[in-house]
């Protein structure tokens, strides 16, 4: 495999933290190019609020779902869907919790900024765990550093199996090392291979209680936003990680046994470039469609009636009665907008009265009238 020989001085020490050797080859190049322009998409793209919300919950729901198959607790997009519209019944509650615990930690972090009092610190990553894992274990032990070679907390961690032991270290003071140097390098070394380092340590020394694995992916997440790397807190990188989970264990467990990092490094690359590019053609497609729809309607519709058209070219009907709670008009003024569409035959309509719904015809229906 050709590399670009690239090599910081190995194990170089910073206080209590030794930077793993690693090699910048040409496939962590290319995957730091992909990510950066699938980003920089993102950003240019001026997505309206409301669709950015839309669309966000849609990834999120997915990425709840996807994470629950990473923790080997899966429960289906549906129900990953009622957790981020935050509509979890008393009595999934409790089954759930790990899941509404997790949407409360993206809450944070899109509110997160280089200004709030929290630092990039094990301090960040600890008031993380707090919400993560309030309710699932004691209040002592919510956001709670192990000591010595205490054994953590293994439910909801596939990671935990990967952890080694180290009685004589102070997690606090190297984590807050490894912090800093992420923070103030002056080496010029990409955030993202910063990131997948300290993802690496997390696996490594798996530092809390509990909720080590969940941790270190919001870690991960809030620093890329920090570092303009998670624009909109859109990323789904649990996602990320669990289709190529089997992947990311072994490259760790080679990383280990060579220590050096670049298999891992080049592993967590990779699948976050793929994640970072179908997130970019998600929004930017979703955005081309809308104004696509608002640009060939606005001579024709008013603009409730080409409201109704976007919502309709993404969910399957509409009744009257919806439509006119909707865009909060009378029930009359819902007539007529709807009885117009029907007129100029941009809609269907299917039943009779109260039944009666209606919906954008397919090319087969259109011929067939």
């Amino acid at each position: 495999r050709p590399t670009v020989q690239i090599r910081p001085p190995a194990f170089r020490k910073i206080n209590s933290m030794e930077i793993p050797k690693y090699t910048i080859t040409n496939l962590i190049l290319n995957y730091i190019v992909k990510y950066e322009l699938a980003i920089q998409t993102i950003k240019q793209t001026v997505i309206p609020s409301p669709l950015l919300s839309e669309e966000r919950e849609k990834i999120r729901a997915e990425e709840i779902d996807k994470l629950g198959e990473f923790i080997a607790y899966p429960i289906g997009y549906n129900k990953a869907l009622t957790v981020q519209r935050g509509q979890v019944t008393p009595s999934y509650k409790n089954k759930l919790r790990i899941f509404t615990n997790f949407k409360n930690t993206q809450d944070f972090i899109d509110t997160y900024t280089t200004k709030s009092k929290l630092k990039p610190s094990i301090e960040l990553s600890s008031h993380l765990n707090k919400i993560l894992t309030k309710g699932i274990v004691e209040p002592w032990d919510e956001g709670r550093l192990k000591t010595f070679s205490e054994k953590p907390y293994e439910l909801y961690d596939t990671w935990y199996k990967l952890r080694d032991y180290y009685p004589n270290l102070d997690m606090r003071e190297y984590f807050n090392d490894m912090f800093s140097w992420i923070i103030n390098s002056s080496s010029g070394t990409h955030k993202l291979i910063q990131l997948s380092i300290l993802l690496y340590e997390f696996i490594d020394k798996a530092p809390f209680y509990s909720g080590n694995q969940i941790t270190a992916i919001n870690t991960f997440k809030v620093l890329s936003k920090t570092y303009g790397l998670n624009p909109h807190n859109i990323i789904p990188i649990s996602k990320a990680f669990n289709d190529i989970s089997e992947d990311i264990e072994s490259a760790f467990k080679l990383a280990k046994s060579k220590r050096d990092l670049t298999i891992f490094i080049e592993a967590i690359l990779y699948t976050l470039s793929l994640t970072v590019i179908d997130t970019s053609k998600r929004v930017t497609q979703e955005y081309d469609k809308r104004l696509n729809i608002r640009r060939n309607l606005k001579d024709d519709l008013n603009s409730r009636q080409i409201k109704i058209m976007e919502y309709l070219s993404d969910n399957p009907k509409i009744t009257r009665r919806e439509y006119s709670k909707m865009m909060g008009v009378s029930f009359m003024t819902g007539y007529r907008d709807l009885q117009d569409l029907l007129n100029k035959k941009y809609i269907s309509q299917k039943g009779e009265g109260r039944g009666s719904y209606y919906f954008i015809p397919d090319e087969e229906s259109k011929e067939q009238e």
